[in-house]
């Protein structure tokens, strides 16, 4: 009969060869995805075959660095530095590379038969942020309104979270909201440091 130890390392490796499996089927995309987005949420087995997975396909070893970011402790002057990144990249909105960018939150109201409350994260330069809080907030004080009693009580949050939002975006220095968005991408930062197309196509979808 087995021995425990045995049993155990027969389970580890039948684990690994599902596992194995499982990657060999997903296209290079998902792999990409998998591993600038997802590697914080594998198992160590899992991250092993993912490597493996990379190299076999001769993919970006770029990934592979954005695969150990994501699994250590980012220190203050690591995010301090991917934020910077970010931060000298032109303006997605009006494409001025003339002020460092930053992060706001806009919020948006509109009521007609139904209250429709929107959030959206924007990254841009302080005055394409500016306007964006204004605009959010001057077409929530036309439209949000007019539902009871949702319009009302979600008008009122939008215009205090617009508010708040324009103060944050006009900070000098990289604002919560952008270091958040920094650890959420931080694997797919690490993996296109160095192509700031990419970081730009990041970044430019948010517009």
């Amino acid at each position: 009969p087995y021995s425990n130890k045995t049993k155990k390392i027969t389970t580890m490796q039948i684990t690994i060869e599902n596992l194995r499996k499982n990657y060999q089927r997903y296209s290079d995309d998902e792999i990409v995805r998998i591993a600038t987005k997802e590697a914080h949420l594998l198992s160590p087995e899992a991250v092993e075959v993912l490597q493996e997975e990379i190299a076999k396909r001769q993919l970006s070893p770029d990934l592979l660095k954005g695969i150990a970011v994501q699994l250590k402790n980012v220190s203050e002057q690591e995010l301090w530095d991917y934020c910077e990144l970010l931060r000298s990249l032109p303006c997605p909105v009006c494409n001025a590379n003339t002020n460092q960018l930053n992060a706001t939150i806009t919020a948006t109201v509109t009521s007609f038969v139904i209250t429709y409350y929107k959030k959206e994260l924007l990254i841009a330069c302080p005055t394409c942020l500016d306007k964006a809080n204004k605009t959010a907030l001057i077409k929530t004080l036309l439209l949000g309104w007019w539902g009871f009693p949702w319009g009302i009580i979600r008008t009122i949050q939008a215009v205090m979270l617009n508010s708040n939002m324009s103060r944050i975006a006009q900070h000098s220095q990289p604002n919560m909201l952008l270091k958040e968005f920094v650890l959420q991408q931080i694997g797919t930062i690490e993996s296109n440091k160095d192509k700031p197309e990419r970081l730009q196509s990041l970044i430019k979808h948010l517009a």
